[in-house]
């Protein structure tokens, strides 16, 4: 990006944080020599390491340069944004993130390739781009990269329209948000989707993606409960960060017609059961020990408070076994509350044990894509 284009940048009313991995630093680099870049840059991070990488995002992430890391970096980083400009008009705000695996001194196992995501209010732009091993030096493959993402930047900043022609395989999406999607997450609305008041099974999940695992424990519950399933997608998480925009429109656009869906932000059961009163939420054990996990809540009152939300809300629990550290759990490994024991119901592993989670899936297609 030419001087004078980073200038009009530093001149706009765009303010950003900004956090790289293995690549992207000239970028940084070129944002900062302009004179004015204090007015744009709120900071920048660059957690190089994968324990570094882990305290940023909060939890330990399948791959360390790939999309769905980029994108959890740059909401992160949106978060931040929001928190360090508190004067700035949100919409003014962008979180920009970058993770490259590049050519260096050794040969690295699969593919070279970057990821690009820069996350606002308005709108959630990723950019994928995957490199041909030995085609460029580490020093070119650094100039695509920073190319690419002072492009996006400037699309972001509505400063231009167009992401850089490559020869190599690239990706590019912008997703809007929605008013609704604003709504829900202010919290003006409760949920958006179809919540029929008398089909009271709930099935929570990331759903990303939607896969075999979940559609046998639809049939088994609602065969079990003899009432139709609805999906339950909560945009906030208790460990993560928000969803992005891209993350809501993917996830929505898998359900079929036949099938039943709600989005709210509600990370927690608890707040769950506020809003879907007399409900039976189909859960993994691996979930029913974070409910009463001490870790999760404020202190033992907060925990309490929480637990009882259950009884005055009449919400009740199918829970389905899971593998959990390399062990088959059962209700028979955990104890639960005598005044809560009759709010959970165990479908038995000889009806249903499926070892797979929509985040190994994930990781698969990832390291798919990587090796070929």
């Amino acid at each position: 990006m030419l001087k004078e284009e980073i200038q009009l940048i530093h001149e706009g009313p765009f303010r950003l944080v900004f956090v790289s991995s293995g690549g992207g630093s000239k970028a940084i680099s070129d944002l900062l020599k302009v004179p004015g870049a204090s007015k744009t840059i709120l900071e920048c991070h660059i957690p190089y390491s994968r324990e570094s990488m882990d305290e940023y995002l909060n939890f330990k992430p399948s791959h360390y340069c790939g999309l769905q890391t980029t994108i959890n970096m740059a909401v992160m980083a949106f978060s931040r944004a929001k928190m360090l400009s508190t004067e700035t008009k949100p919409k003014h705000l962008l979180g920009v993130a970058v993770t490259a695996t590049l050519s260096t001194t050794y040969e690295k196992l699969g593919s070279h390739r970057f990821f690009i995501c820069i996350h606002g209010y308005e709108a959630t732009h990723v950019f994928s781009c995957y490199l041909t091993k030995g085609k460029r030096t580490r020093d070119h493959e650094e100039e695509l990269v920073s190319e690419c993402l002072e492009s996006l930047i400037g699309i972001a900043s509505g400063l231009g329209n167009e992401v850089p022609s490559l020869t190599q395989h690239t990706e590019y999406e912008k997703i809007s948000a929605k008013d609704e999607w604003h709504a829900l997450e202010k919290k003006e609305i409760e949920y958006l989707g179809q919540w029929d008041e008398s089909k009271k099974l709930i099935f929570p999940g990331t759903f990303n993606p939607l896969h075999e695992g979940h559609k046998k424990i639809q049939n088994i519950a609602e065969e079990k409960l003899k009432i139709p399933v609805t999906f339950e997608i909560s945009i906030s998480n208790v460990e993560k960060a928000l969803l992005s925009y891209y993350e809501i429109d993917k996830t929505i656009k898998q359900f079929t017609e036949d099938q039943n869906w709600v989005m709210t932000n509600a990370p927690t059961f608890s707040q769950k059961s506020e809003i879907f009163h007399n409900t039976t939420f189909i859960i993994g054990m691996d979930t029913l020990l974070r409910i009463f996990d001490q870790r999760f809540y404020k202190g033992i009152d907060d925990m309490e408070r929480s637990l009882n939300a259950f009884i005055t809300n009449n919400s009740q629990f199918l829970v389905f076994g899971r593998e959990v550290e390399g062990h088959f759990m059962t209700l028979n490994d955990i104890q639960i509350p005598k005044n809560l024991q009759n709010r959970f119901d165990f479908v038995l592993e000889n009806d249903f044990r499926v070892d797979l989670s929509s985040s190994e899936i994930k990781r698969k297609e990832e390291a798919n894509k990587i090796l070929a």
